[in-house]
């Protein structure tokens, strides 16, 4: 097998879905929109098939005759044996002339009866999108699993907080990735949110107007594992791309996350920080300089976050200014949305698999926290309680302390002459030690969701119980899809 030239006996290489990762589409052909909607349009044809029996339009063998052939497309499909012909225009119209070629022109003329291609492709798209949704919903969660037991493991590793890009206060890096938590679950929870929005059956609505047939709609929202049917039929056609455009922000918010998590992991991966040591083979070299390293997945993530911005920006914009009903503005939508899910696909799943690889250099963070006057505001809340003094007082009094001092953190006998100069009670050496502990400045932030480790433990654990749920109710929406699909393919 190949390898990227970069690649040494040394330091090895990337694993292959990282590279396939970072070099998007560099060299890889994109597969046609409709070439990823074959399997959705093969089960539409299957429900809306069942549904023609209901009403007498096909008898029973003759169902039957329908279902098999439509069973055997996709196993051709799978294979690769079937393609879709481009100049029968989509999917809908292949499929249609495969069933009339495989079972005759009477069964596959009668299977249009009572639809249109616009509510067609509103079902497949929906069926896509739920299914988009659930698969990302599973990179979620295994990253908090990741997440989870990475902040665990340091949940008593002290380092500097930051504000402003510069190192501020003391903090864990437990409470550091727990904040990557507690946002991801709001990823989740809008998943789920849009997930009970676009769960309802367009199909029956025809052109968007109805049909004369008398269909069975709520059967046919049944067999395609929709919670209901989208009543109005014009509304079922001309909020196509809106289900797209709302999935594409909530992509675009959890890269948006992804993003940011990423930017940490740079930076705190860097020689000059030192915090962390990603794993080799989630970094990739140079064609130049022997000796790199470099974070490709984590700079890839934030690209790929800010071009799915654009693609939610032309989601919101596409069908704005027509009539209603159907117009072939939403077309269009379709590839935004296939392009938005692509870019998006497998970024939290290489996250979790860095998080699992990752070394953290405990000592060099806590070094890091004991310098930079990082314990200034532990001491001013110090002074102010243990003294009754008020807050700006003591803030003013550290802030002093800082402009005088002759190194990069206080010492016990400056801090003690400013005290005595402002006839305040010095420090005692036990007092003093404690505060310039990182360890002891972090256990004083005894208050729900600050950094000491009993806090961050109890928040942990709970998170990890919402992300249980979260992962039963993907198992429990993915058991609803699996059985609506042999229903179709067994009825009759």
């Amino acid at each position: 097998m190949k390898k990227p030239i970069w690649h040494s006996s040394k330091k090895g290489t990337a694993r292959t879905e990282f590279v396939k990762f970072s070099a998007g589409r560099d060299v890889l052909p994109l597969p046609g929109a409709d070439e990823i909607l074959v399997p959705y349009d093969i089960w539409t044809n299957q429900a809306h098939a069942i549904g023609l029996h209901r009403i007498d339009v096909f008898s029973a063998p003759q169902l039957q005759k329908i279902l098999q052939a439509l069973t055997k497309l996709e196993t051709e499909w799978t294979r690769g044996s079937w393609k879709l012909d481009p100049a029968l225009e989509d999917v809908h119209i292949n499929i249609e002339s495969y069933i009339s070629e495989t079972c005759g022109e009477e069964l596959g003329g009668r299977l249009h009866s009572g639809r249109s291609r616009n509510d067609q492709v509103a079902a497949d798209m929906k069926l896509y999108a739920r299914d988009v949704v659930l698969n990302f919903a599973n990179e979620i969660h295994e990253l908090l699993k990741s997440l989870l037991a990475h902040a665990h493991e340091h949940i008593k590793a002290p380092m500097p907080g930051y504000t402003h890009h510069r190192k501020a206060t003391i903090t864990t890096w437990g409470h550091w990735c727990a904040s990557y938590c507690q946002a991801l679950l709001r990823d989740a929870d809008r998943l789920m949110s849009i997930y009970a929005r676009i769960n309802t059956c367009p199909l029956g609505a025809a052109a968007a107007y109805g049909t004369t047939w008398p269909l069975d709609r709520k059967l046919v929202a049944e067999l395609l594992a929709f919670d209901s049917v989208q009543e109005n039929t014009l509304d079922a056609v001309r909020n196509r791309g809106e289900a797209e455009a709302e999935i594409t922000h909530a992509l675009f918010m959890l890269m948006k996350r992804l993003a940011g998590i990423s930017q940490d992991l740079i930076l705190f991966s860097t020689d000059e920080f030192g915090y962390l040591s990603l794993p080799q083979d989630f970094t990739t070299g140079s064609s130049i300089m022997p000796q790199k390293r470099n974070p490709d997945f984590a700079e890839a993530i934030k690209g790929k976050a800010y071009v799915l911005l654009g693609y939610v920006t032309s989601l919101l914009a596409i069908d704005g200014s027509n009539l209603s009903g159907y117009n072939k503005d939403v077309q269009w939508s379709k590839y935004l949305f296939m392009d938005a899910v692509r870019e998006a696909s497998g970024a939290a799943t290489l996250l979790a698999n860095v998080f699992q690889g990752m070394n953290v250099h405990r000592n060099r963070m806590e070094n890091a926290a004991q310098n930079g006057f990082l314990n200034a505001v532990d001491l001013a809340d110090h002074l102010a309680r243990t003294r009754s003094l008020p807050f700006r007082t003591t803030y003013h009094l550290l802030s002093d302390a800082v402009g005088s001092a002759q190194q990069n953190h206080f010492t016990f006998d400056e801090i003690n002459q400013l005290l005595s100069k402002h006839k305040i009670t010095r420090f005692t050496d036990k007092e003093f030690a404690s505060l310039q502990n990182p360890n002891e400045c972090v256990n004083a932030r005894n208050h729900i969701g600050g950094p000491k480790p009993k806090h961050v433990k109890n928040h942990l654990m709970t998170i990890s119980r919402k992300n249980v749920t979260f992962k039963k109710w993907i198992e429990k929406e993915n058991e609803k899809i699996v059985n609506s699909k042999k229903r179709c393919s067994h009825s009759g």
